[in-house]
């Protein structure tokens, strides 16, 4: 098991692989419903191997991090651009207090944690007074998809849940679900389904 999910976790297959078995990957929803603006910091959690910038395009500053040095050190080679940096480790309170993010990215992260680690996590965001907006993605389990559900039983995430238990987690975290959607992985030939969720803190009127 432990190499299934180091094969798995490869950048090789992360970026190249993976969106073949899952009919393409086009992440374009998620990061519009970060609605980013030119002086925006963004703090990127669980970045991977640095897809974000391939969508991102006239923020301020952009602070990714991860716990995999591969994705990390493969995310490097990928930009030189001096507002853009990255960390090989957890996030803590302190870097968000320092960051001061006005966007949280969690692009497919909530499924690699238990409950008690995101709400850990989302609650660490509720408390940052510079966050205006969260954007979350994830595979979901849904009734009648026998495809995209067995292509979660595949997934290196141990805890894909069901649309209403991701929905509890930011509430019980004291975040408002702004807006959640389901949708494919690719807009035509994705097989795979994901919630995305925009959440704010329980003041934000999400305003910019």
């Amino acid at each position: 098991m432990k190499l299934y999910q180091r094969i798995l976790g490869h950048p090789f297959v992360y970026d190249r692989v993976r969106p073949l078995v899952v009919g393409g990957i086009d992440w374009s929803p998620l990061y519009r419903n970060l609605d980013v603006g030119p002086s925006d910091v963004i703090l990127d959690v669980g970045c991977g191997t640095g897809v974000a910038l391939q969508y991102l395009t006239g923020f301020g500053a952009y602070h990714g991090f991860d716990t995999d040095e591969s994705a990390i050190e493969s995310a490097r080679k990928k930009t030189s651009a001096l507002n853009v940096n990255y960390e090989c480790r957890l996030v803590t309170p302190a870097d968000i207090k320092r960051i001061a993010p006005t966007r949280i990215v969690l692009a497919g992260l909530l499924h690699h944690l238990t409950d008690d680690e995101c709400l850990a996590l989302l609650q660490m965001c509720a408390k940052a007074i510079s966050v205006r907006r969260i954007a979350t993605s994830d595979p979901v389990h849904l009734p009648r998809r026998y495809l995209s559900n067995l292509l979660t039983l595949l997934d290196r995430g141990k805890f894909v849940r069901k649309r209403e238990q991701y929905l509890d987690l930011p509430r019980r975290a004291g975040l408002r679900v702004v807006r959640e959607e389901l949708v494919r992985s690719h807009p035509r030939s994705g097989i795979a389904m994901y919630l995305m969720m925009t959440l704010a803190p329980p003041t934000n009127p999400l305003v910019g």
